[in-house]
Order: structure tokens, then sequence, then C-alpha cells
């Protein structure tokens, strides 16, 4: 645009002298220095102008890609526009370096239990996450998370590519991944809505859920209805199961495969539901045999009374079908938990849990069949970025022990974050 404007000023300059021996009257040269003065102003506010649209475009972009990848990070807000801007050395260079941001998950648990089980009677950092990630290409993406704790060892929790544009519209996702297996599991910690997970998911798939190396694709069905969606998804995974989880056996040679179908429907713009079925199966042991096959429903419903109150009702359910020969083991146990939510304001929410599970390994003796277990919950949201929460627990257990727990909670996420504070 630069070398427009200017070519159009030669062009001018150039004019006036033929107009002078075309036989025009000649232009006084005070008025002709005037005319000079202001061209050179209006070349001086363009230049400007470029500079000041060229900054807001660059903005505008930042926001698009933030958007785009579902981050979490300070609002842009976009200033009136400058009529000087500073040049630009190395323009987008900024876009080849990664996505870093990192999330602390602090936490309190006071028990009546006096056993010296993780994190009883302690405060602790029980999660730190570094999350880093980036756009590899158009089609693809790369996403990792590695946890620090007071519990354990540096662990690697996930470690994909994400990638777009495969045949038939599939989306695929490979290497460490939490798979799409029902609602709690397949979330981080910051996304639930207390501060455990519910025990069916301790219990089966792992205290911190199911996270495996897998390959996995997903597609959406192309169902004619304007208000439904349809994802289904499915993935072959290592073996094994997560953290003293009991729904498979610990070798992970044998390969476990899932699927789900995922049912979104919107009945208004204040009402939603989302309706989810799981399928595993994989092996109990070390052979080749899927002895184990297991399928879950959820469902999820949401209704905003008003923008800043909304009631959260969700709930999972997980039956097995074990083939168990051991004596005084079951070979259909199950287990469920029922969750409400409700926002009482921007800031402060209230809620409620009910657990009832199962056990793979109950013994005949027990006194009870089942693990029980009700909760309640108070957070504040102090912005996306902190949220504060309490949590009281009353627990009886398959063995006839009783327990009550209280967590404190504080969650802090700084930097880039894929997945905002719910």
């Amino acid at each position: 645009m630069k070398k427009s404007i200017l070519l159009a000023v030669l062009c001018l300059c150039c004019v006036f002298p033929h107009s002078v021996r075309a036989g025009a009257p000649p232009l006084d040269m005070e008025g002709l220095t005037a005319q000079m003065d202001e061209l050179k102003a209006l070349v001086v506010d363009l230049e400007a102008m470029v500079r000041s649209q060229q900054a807001r475009l660059e903005d505008l972009e930042q926001a698009n890609r933030a958007l785009r990848e579902g981050s979490v990070g300070p609002q842009v807000v976009l200033a009136s526009p400058a009529p000087e801007r500073a040049p630009v050395t190395a323009p987008g260079l900024s876009a080849f370096n990664p996505e870093i941001g990192m999330l602390a998950d602090v936490t309190a648990n006071l028990s009546q239990s006096r056993a010296d089980t993780e994190g009883n009677d302690k405060l602790s950092v029980r999660e730190l996450e570094l999350i880093i990630g980036h756009d590899v290409d158009p089609y693809s993406r790369f996403d990792s998370t590695i946890t620090f704790s007071d519990f354990e060892d540096v662990a690697l929790e996930e470690a994909y590519i994400t990638h777009w544009g495969l045949p038939l519209d599939l989306k695929g996702r490979l290497g460490r991944i939490r798979p799409k297996i029902g609602k709690a599991s397949s979330v981080h910690r910051d996304q639930l809505d207390t501060v455990d997970e519910p025990l069916v998911v301790q219990s089966y798939l792992g205290v911190e859920g199911l996270y495996r190396t897998a390959a996995e694709l997903s597609y959406f069905l192309p169902l004619p209805w304007e208000r439904v969606t349809h994802e289904v998804t499915a993935g072959v995974m290592e073996g094994g199961i997560g953290e003293d989880g009991t729904l498979f056996g610990s070798t992970r040679r044998r390969p476990s495969l899932y699927t789900h179908l995922k049912n979104f429907v919107d009945f208004s713009d204040l009402t939603n539901l989302e309706l989810g079925f799981t399928h595993l199966t994989g092996s109990k042991d070390a052979d080749e045999h899927f002895e184990v096959n297991a399928v879950g429903f959820d469902a999820t419903l949401v209704h905003y009374f008003t923008p800043q109150n909304k009631l959260k009702l969700q709930s999972e359910l997980y039956l097995q079908n074990r083939d168990e020969t051991d004596a005084g083991l079951d070979d259909n146990p199950w287990g469920l938990y029922a969750l409400a939510d409700y926002r009482l304001s921007p800031r402060f929410g209230i809620g409620g849990r009910f657990d009832f599970v199962e056990p793979v390994d109950n013994a005949v003796e027990n006194p009870r069949d089942e693990d029980v277990a009700w909760n309640g919950y108070l957070t504040f949201y102090q912005s996306e970025f902190a949220r504060w929460r309490a949590q009281y627990q009353h627990l009886e257990e398959a063995d006839g022990g009783n327990d009550d727990k209280v967590f404190l909670q504080g969650t802090v996420a700084i930097g880039v974050h894929k997945h905002q504070l719910q």
C-alpha cells in the first residue's frame, strides 16, 4: 500500500508540468508547495493507519486461534488504534513456540479412619499438571500432560496426536490418552464437580480414572436432525487398568477394546441432554481371552433458569459380565452414581452425589455387598482460573467399616490451559 501511495504522488507531480506545456495557466509556486505539504501529511496518516490495521489484525488472529483451540487465557481486549507502532522484528515467530500452562490441585483430607492411606489427614499437592501443546500443521495437533504429586513419581498422563481430515471425515487420536469412556473418567480432575472421582469409577477404572496408550477414531453420524448430534468412538488400548482399578487384569500385552456412542439433544436454548453408551471388553488375567465385558450408560441434563443459575443432573451406571471361577466372587457386579449440581450465582455452587458400587473382589464373609457413599459440597468460583471447594462424605464400606471424610480443595490454573475450570 505504501508503494501505491508514493506512486500516486509521483503521478501528480508529473501532471503539473505537462499542464504548463499544454498552455494551461501556470500554478502559483506557493500554492504548489502547500499542496505538496498536504500530500506528504496524507501519506504519513495513511502509513499510520496501515500500521494500526495490521496490529488489529494480529490481535484478532490471536483471539481466533485461542477460541478455535479451546484454550483458556485472558480475554483479548482491542485497544483504540494508536497513531504509531514500533516495527516488529521477525513477525509470527512466536507462533512456533508451544503453548504452556500449569494447573495446581491442592487438597486437604480429614478422615475418621486411622488407616495411613494416601492423602489421609494431610494437606498436600495432590497433582500438579504441566500442560504442553501446539498445532503441528493445519491437520493435526499435539497435546501432553505431565503430572507431579506428593504421593507418586513424575508420570506421563497424556501425550497424543489429534488428526483431522482423515478419510470419511474421521478424527483420530494416537498416544497416551483418556479414552472416551463415560463422563467422569474421560475428563481431568479439575473438570469434575466434586473433589474426588465417583466410587464406581475409582473401583472399576482407577482412582484417577482410566488413561492408557491407545489408538482412537471418532465420527459424527450424518443424521438429518437439526437439534440432535451423534458421535461414535471406537478404540484399542493397551491392557491393564488405572491405579487400583479392578475391571481388567494388570497385563499390558493383551489389548482391550472400547466403543462409545454420544447423543446430544438441544431441547431449547435453556435445556440440553447428553446420553451415552459405552462398551468395554478385555482380559482379567494374562491369557488371550476376553473374559470381561462391561457396559456403561451415562446421562447429563443441564437447564438454565437464568444466565447465572443452572441445574446439572448427571448419572453413570456400569454393569459387568465376568467369567469368574473363584468361589465367592460375583460374575455380575455393578455400580452407579447420581449427581446434582446447582449454580446459585456466578461465584457459588452447591451439590450432592450418591455412590453405589459392588466390589469385584467382594468376599463372601463381608457383611455388606456394596460400598455406599453420600456426598455434599460447596464450591466458590473465584474466577475461571481459580476455584475453591469443600466436600463432606459419609462412606459405608462392604467390609463393614464406616468412614466420614472432609475434603478441602484449591485449584489454580496459569498459562494456556486447554480446558476451562468448570
